[in-house]
């Protein structure tokens, strides 16, 4: 009932042109988070990480990530680092790590996408794109890797996979394997 309430008000006030909203004095509160973390597929093997050199992800900075998820009971087929200047598209059993495509909104650190089977939804491949000033950034490789592993936002502070990075963390609650 009081979920109902609190929609049915946030629309009023939203809808109505005549009340001006200042956000200066608002604060924001940590909301209880209900659930655990969602993963939408996952791997039926163990994937292996390619690195686009231009992404300007190191070696240490990719096995700093992968240590994260194997300590979370995940396995990687190892990484290797491509220096090839066509290395853009994931390839069976493959995550790829790549400068982002036009259309890439510079508000963001980097995003990615799987690609699964049609027929068993298991994920095939995944292509993360990341901006070269965000490649050595704290946590942004280990929340990229957590989506090619299927992972959704989890909006729990301190969380890996909370959409916002600066509220995030290193929290892997519900992402354990």
């Amino acid at each position: 009932m009081g979920i109902l309430l609190w929609v049915y008000c946030v629309f009023i006030l939203s809808s109505s042109p005549q009340m001006p909203l200042h956000t200066e004095s608002l604060s924001v509160l940590q909301a209880f988070v209900v659930g655990l973390p969602q993963q939408k597929a996952s791997w039926a093997f163990a994937p292996t990480i390619r690195v686009c050199e231009a992404s300007a992800v190191t070696s240490s900075r990719i096995s700093q990530a992968m240590r994260y998820w194997r300590n979370n009971g995940y396995k990687f087929d190892g990484f290797y680092m491509d220096s090839l200047s066509n290395c853009m598209n994931p390839r069976y059993g493959e995550i790829v790590i790549t400068l982002p495509e036009s259309g890439f909104a510079d508000t963001h650190m980097g995003s990615t996408r799987i690609y699964t089977h049609i027929h068993t939804g298991d994920i095939v491949k995944a292509k993360i794109h990341i901006l070269p000033k965000y490649a050595r950034k704290e946590r942004v490789l280990e929340h990229e890797i957590g989506h090619a592993l299927g992972w959704s936002h989890y909006p729990k502070k301190f969380h890996m996979m909370h959409p916002t990075w600066k509220l995030g963390g290193y929290d892997p609650s519900g992402l354990r394997k």
